[in-house]
């Protein structure tokens, strides 16, 4: 940031080279009209200057007239030369509002964006960064102001969004973001209208994939996905049971319980792999405890792990009960037959398969109401995407040869992943750009706990904290990390003597907390890594020319989703009166 000392030089500096500019263009423009009447000009030196201006006749006693039309034409185009420099170095250098100068965040304009764009993507080597269209530039962020420049992020940076409800959540991020990503693309949502404003744009690039257990948009299934398959190393065993076991853990519980439910889960997770059984099969064995086979599967294969899961099966039977009655209660979303036929085997289906979609164009969506025990069949399949688009980016150089985007909208309710703060740390540098939209600080804390959501927050290489977030501590840490500024002040005094005016300095906040809580509506503040925090102008979709098709399209959506929804309640009716 700028000091007031820096200014003031500043001022002096743009004062001294306007002045100099003025006098060189005066002899510049006096010697061409003397040039005109066949008279020589005299040499430009600090002496002809000041001769100038005290006997303009003597230095050019040949062609006065010639020489101060001249002058006035050459003073006018620097004057109007000297007003677009400082009104360009005011838009580059400068901010009323003493936050990031577009200068500052220089990385992220058009240009720098491109070139970052054509290094991370395949299909961009060799593309002149100046032809590269503004979709391919990047995750858009917004305009900076108040210059109103483009601002972009890299598909190798990772996002994190904080806005309260209805602040643009949905038509400033999630739908702008999705309809530009360049290749695959993972979106979480508990609302059909992202869904509706995407859909026909993404079928149009590739195939949609729909995972809606509850009925967000009353899709219908048309696909499946091998939960067990998921199972295929020790570690992916215990990645998918903890998603599950999450729905049991709880601070202010014995861990004891969710300990030994997550054991049992992952190992009838590995010996339903090992002997080619269903998620079926696994809550028939989590049904009877005394069933053994399960452990005779794991003596074969696995014997260290089969111990382990003896010892929480051949133990006293209150215990053993309650360790089983959490691992029920865990999986319980796959009680309903509705959720248990997505990761059911069908013929008749296609098969998802993560590795697949990795490399593909096609989008997972991937809706729920609300959070509890479905959610966490979406956090198992987002994971699994997650883990397959990382081994994939690895056999192709470290990274995808196209960057895969995950929106996760909601991301604390409906995607709960356990690490995903410690995901973050190196999901940007294998070709995946996570963005997770959040509506408070809190609730990731309620998520992640306060050192998850720390470590989340920490790992996002570009913040964005939108309009109306009440909590008074969360906006306070911003306003420190936005800083302060030097400002003067004068002062006038009275005496009997007489009067005196002096001059102080004094730092204060650049945005005082309450200042950023009423943050005009489609404005936020960014917080990239290396930069000082800038202000930004939100995109909605509704804004943008290029998106102009998403009205008609999402209104279409939207009265598809209205007809499918009074048909299955017209279907629910006739089954209660049946």
């Amino acid at each position: 940031m700028m000091t007031e000392n820096d200014r003031q030089w500043l001022a002096s500096g743009i004062i001294l080279g306007g002045a100099i500019t003025l006098a060189a263009a005066t002899w510049a423009g006096a010697a061409l009209g003397t040039l005109t009447t066949g008279h020589s000009a005299p040499p430009l030196s600090p002496v002809t200057i000041v001769n100038m201006v005290r006997d303009w006749h003597a230095v050019w006693p040949h062609s006065p007239t010639a020489s101060a039309i001249g002058a006035a034409l050459a003073d006018a185009a620097a004057a109007v030369g000297i007003t677009l420099g400082i009104r360009a170095a005011l838009r580059w250098f400068h901010t009323a509002s003493h936050l990031a100068t577009l200068h500052q965040v220089r990385d992220l304009t058009p240009r720098p964006a491109a070139r970052t764009a054509t290094r991370l993507r395949t299909s961009l080597r060799g593309v002149p960064p100046k032809t590269v269209p503004p979709a391919d530039r990047g995750v858009l962020l917004g305009d900076h102001l108040p210059t109103g420049v483009e601002l972009r992020g890299s598909d190798e940076d990772t996002y994190l969004a904080l806005m309260a409800p209805r602040a643009g959540k949905s038509t400033a991020l999630a739908i702008p973001i999705a309809q530009e990503a360049p290749a695959a693309l993972l979106l979480t949502s508990n609302k059909p209208d992202v869904y509706a404003a995407t859909a026909a744009t993404r079928r149009r690039v590739g195939q949609t994939w729909a995972l809606d257990t509850q009925g967000v948009a009353q899709i219908e299934r048309t696909w499946w996905w091998d939960m067990v398959a998921e199972a295929e190393t020790l570690d992916r065993a215990e990645r998918l049971a903890s998603h599950f076991i999450n729905q049991v853990r709880s601070d202010a519980a014995d861990p004891f319980w969710a300990q030994g439910a997550s054991d049992v889960l992952v190992g009838y997770f590995r010996a339903a792999w090992w002997s080619g059984a269903t998620v079926r099969d696994v809550l028939g064995w989590l049904a009877d405890p005394n069933e053994k086979a399960p452990l005779r599967v794991l003596y074969e294969h696995e014997p260290v792990l089969a111990e382990q899961v003896e010892s929480s099966v051949n133990i006293a039977e209150e215990t053993q009960s309650g360790i089983y009655q959490n691992a029920r209660t865990a999986v319980s979303a796959l009680r309903d037959e509705k959720v248990l036929a997505w990761v059911m085997p069908d013929p008749h289906r296609d098969q998802f398969k993560p590795e697949v979609f990795a490399l593909s164009k096609d989008t997972l969506y991937l809706l729920s109401k609300k959070g509890g025990a479905a959610s966490a069949v979406v956090a198992a399949i987002a994971d699994a995407v997650f883990t397959a688009a990382a081994e994939t980016g690895e056999r192709h150089g470290g990274r995808l040869p196209e960057p895969m985007r995950a929106i996760l909208d909601e991301a604390a309710n409906i995607c709960k992943i356990a690490d995903l703060p410690d995901l973050y740390s190196h999901l940007g540098s294998r070709g995946i750009t996570p963005y997770t939209i959040l509506q408070s600080y809190r609730q990731g804390v309620q998520a992640w706990g306060e050192v998850g959501m720390d470590a989340l927050w920490g790992a996002a290489t570009k913040k964005i904290v939108g309009v109306g977030l009440d909590d008074p501590r969360f906006v306070s840490d911003i306003a420190t990390l936005i800083g302060n500024h030097d400002i003067t002040r004068g002062s006038h005094s009275k005496s009997r003597d007489g009067g005196s005016y002096s001059v102080s300095e004094h730092r204060e906040q650049i945005l005082e907390p309450a200042q950023i809580r009423a943050m005009r509506r489609g404005t936020g503040l960014l917080l990239a890594t290396g930069m000082p925090v800038a202000q930004i102008a939100l995109r909605p979709w509704y804004e943008e020319p290029a998106m102009a098709h998403i009205g008609p399209e999402m209104a279409a959506e939207e009265a598809a989703i209205t007809k499918r929804a009074i048909t299955a309640h017209q279907q629910r009716k006739a089954a209660r009166r049946a």
